[in-house]
Formats: structure tokens, C-alpha cells, sequence
């Protein structure tokens, strides 16, 4: 980290994160991307499954996945793929849309 930031650090300022994740390497900050992905689809899945009411327990039951596996998404520790998005879809009965925006 550079000098300003560990000042600011020091004194409790709260730091802008450009100022912040300009201070990264670049291989970090595409790791730090890479992440936020994850916790995104993670945030969305965690949502859903609580506006249902239904534990990760009775989704990963409807799924056919253990629930140690439906924990692992919604930390954002596991990658989910589409075909993954799709079998959460049937299980909830929601239909899969994917957009760019």
C-alpha cells in the first residue's frame, strides 16, 4: 500500500476505493473482479432463496446437491456455472434470464 493510504489508515480516514484498488497490482485487482462476481451471483441466490422461505437444506434437496455445496455458492466460494443457474431455476420455479447491461 502506498504512504497516503497507510497515513489514512493510521488516522481512521475512510478511503475512497479507486484511491484504494489503484494501490493493487493489476493481477490483484482482476483477482479482486474475479471475486465480486461470485459474491454478485451469490448475493442474487442467498435473495431469492429467503424472499422463497426455503432453506439452503430444501434447495440443495430440490437441487439433488448437498447442502454443504449450496453454502459454498451463496459465501461466493464456488464458481456456479449456467447449468447450475438453470437447475436453481427449476427448483424455485423461476425461469433463468441472463442480460448485459
Amino acid at each position: 500500500m502506498s504512504k497516503k493510504i497507510d497515513e489514512a489508515v493510521k488516522r481512521g480516514d475512510l478511503i475512497a476505493y479507486d484511491d484504494l484498488f489503484a494501490n493493487y497490482s493489476k493481477k490483484r485487482q482482476q483477482e479482486i473482479l474475479k471475486r465480486a462476481r461470485y459474491l454478485k451471483a451469490a448475493m442474487e441466490l442467498k435473495k431469492l432463496r429467503k424472499e422463497l422461505k426455503i432453506s439452503q437444506e430444501e434447495l440443495a434437496r430440490k437441487m439433488k446437491v448437498k447442502r454443504e455445496f449450496i453454502t459454498r455458492v451463496e459465501s461466493g466460494e464456488q464458481n456456479i456455472t449456467i447449468e447450475t443457474l438453470n437447475r436453481v431455476a427449476e427448483a424455485t420455479g423461476k425461469e433463468f434470464e441472463l442480460h448485459f447491461k
